[in-house]
């Protein structure tokens, strides 16, 4: 029996026919304009075309896209930009004055339905809540472990800290302090210090300092005595785990705040600057090189051109004569030629003068500039208007940028509220209920010591660039029934509306009580005498 050999090039022939026709079936060519193609039916997984051929990421854990070097280097450029790039810099003040200005202020709203309280004794337990957050917040002894800011500048340190630095820890420790009345105090630790132990890698339950259970809620973080990038002599580092929720009670210990949370499973924040890091750095320099060249444009620079003619023997005799000395204000100690002021230098055979123009300040700088500061903005959800606070478009266009920047804050204030504001709130009316300062029947149930601990927290208002018109909608809003004065009012002055109404019922009564009286148009006008029926 024979066996017959075929060409090994047409087996290869077949193959590739074979290939081919799967390859088809598979993925289609879709044609392109121009007669291109791509092997994908989506343009953006392909990798044939020349604009992505050369972008491959990689598919990677929440762990591995943010790996703790890189996590640490985006800190420290982060960091760096806060203190020395401007653009940086005014996006996270910014952020600062609109989200928590003077402070996000408190008042208790608890649910008296659920509690069974009628509206008046709701109105005196708010009252008698409020009294004691004011005792709290506003002494820097009772709530701030050093003893240094007050509940509202900690509200500042915490919003800087968590974008600039991508997340900050606030952990609870109890300690008595003589003259206080709380033992809880909040010790805010830097994102440096929350780590892993020395020697201690990554595992399936301890990410980057944060040891959490098989659902991934937080057990316990690991927090350094010190930084563990620094050394300090005679100092050994240590590390201590502090428990995220207390073990008999379920209740939070350690406030995590991150600047976003964008994956699911992600343990660690990012800077907020990280995405534009990259623009920001090389906007600074440019911006800097045009700065330096518009300095030396204002030198008026001379230099001294010299020809094959020059010899020193050619040099004028005032120059022979000052040689040295400096005299003239054409020379320096060292002997080295300066401009001087107002100096008249006179040149010797085979020189000229040639004067240095670096054309600036530059026309298109400016454009430039903006248009890269737009790109900025936009990634960080601020327009450039504010930014760079400068409204010099329409008022349409300003208010719109206003008001697109104020969605932005009132987004990163809830973030605030949720994860430093109510839970340190939380904390305090716990330990107020354990020593017996207020009492609060039921406050052991769950579903009971969340109807108690329910407030509204009430920052610095929008503000407005027409005030007449935005009170003008205020009051066109309340009218048809699309909002009401309690939402205006914390909109247009930043205070609560019963706390308003209150003041302005004893203003009313003292002006009836020193007989004055409101017209309907605000004017104040004494009340006539009464007339003597005697009088003709």
């Amino acid at each position: 029996m024979g066996f017959f050999r075929k060409d090994p090039a047409e087996l290869l022939m077949r193959e590739a026919i074979k290939l081919a026709k799967s390859a088809s079936s598979a993925r289609p060519i879709v044609a392109q304009g121009g007669g291109g193609g791509t092997e994908t039916r989506w343009r953006g997984a392909s990798r044939v075309l020349r604009s992505m051929a050369s972008w491959i990421p990689g598919l990677g854990s929440p762990r591995r896209d943010l790996d703790q070097s890189e996590r640490r280097m985006l800190v420290a450029r982060s960091r760096d930009a806060m203190r020395n790039h401007l653009i940086a810099r005014a996006a996270i003040t910014r952020l600062r004055t609109n989200v928590v200005g003077t402070g996000l202020v408190c008042r208790s709203q608890i649910d008296h339905d659920a509690l069974g309280l009628s509206e008046q004794q709701a109105e005196e337990l708010n009252t008698r809540l409020d009294r004691l957050w004011s005792l709290y917040a506003d002494d820097p002894r009772e709530c701030d472990a050093e003893a240094t800011l007050n509940h509202y500048q900690l509200q500042a340190l915490v919003m800087i800290s968590s974008m600039v630095c991508g997340d900050v820890l606030i952990a609870s420790p109890d300690d008595e302090r003589p003259g206080c009345v709380f033992s809880t105090r909040l010790q805010l630790i830097e994102s440096d210090r929350v780590c892993n132990p020395a020697g201690q890698l990554d595992s399936t339950n301890l990410v980057d300092g944060v040891e959490f259970d098989r659902l991934g809620a937080p057990l316990a973080y690991h927090v350094c005595s010190g930084y563990p990038n620094e050394f300090t002599a005679g100092q050994s580092l240590r590390w201590e785990r502090l428990p995220a929720f207390g073990e008999a009670t379920g209740r939070r210990r350690v406030m995590h705040v991150m600047a976003d949370k964008e994956r699911p499973g992600q343990k660690r924040g990012a800077p907020y600057l990280a995405p534009v890091l990259e623009p920001l750095q090389k906007l600074e320099r440019y911006s800097s090189a045009e700065l330096m060249a518009a300095v030396i444009s204002a030198m008026f620079t001379v230099f001294i051109k010299k020809n094959n003619d020059f010899q020193v023997s050619n040099l004028p005799l005032s120059a022979l004569a000052n040689e040295g000395n400096g005299a003239g204000g054409d020379t320096t100690a060292d002997g080295e030629l300066a401009l001087g002021e107002g100096a008249i230098v006179d040149l010797g055979q085979g020189e000229e003068p040639v004067i240095a123009n670096p054309a600036r300040p530059n026309a298109q700088f400016d454009p430039f500039f903006t248009a890269v500061v737009k790109e900025i903005g936009a990634a960080l959800e601020q327009p450039m208007e504010e930014l760079l606070l400068h409204y010099s478009s329409s008022y349409s266009a300003a208010r719109a940028a206003m008001l697109q920047a104020w969605r932005f804050y009132s987004l990163r204030r809830w973030w605030l509220i949720c994860d430093f504001c109510q839970p340190s709130r939380e904390l305090l009316i716990d330990e107020a209920v354990a020593r017996g300062l207020i009492k609060l029947p039921g406050y052991a149930d769950p579903a009971k010591r969340k109807a108690y601990c329910q407030a509204i927290w009430i920052g610095p208002a929008r503000g407005a660039i027409d005030e007449l018109k935005e009170a003008n909608a205020a009051g066109k809003r309340i009218e048809i029934g699309v909002s009401n004065e309690t939402l205006e009012t914390a909109a247009m002055t930043g205070e609560p509306w019963q706390q308003v109404y209150r003041q302005r019922v004893r203003e009313v009564e003292q002006r009836r009580a020193d007989g004055l009286h409101v017209l309907p148009k605000g004017r104040e006008q004494e009340t006539p005498p009464p007339t003597n029926p005697n009088e003709e």
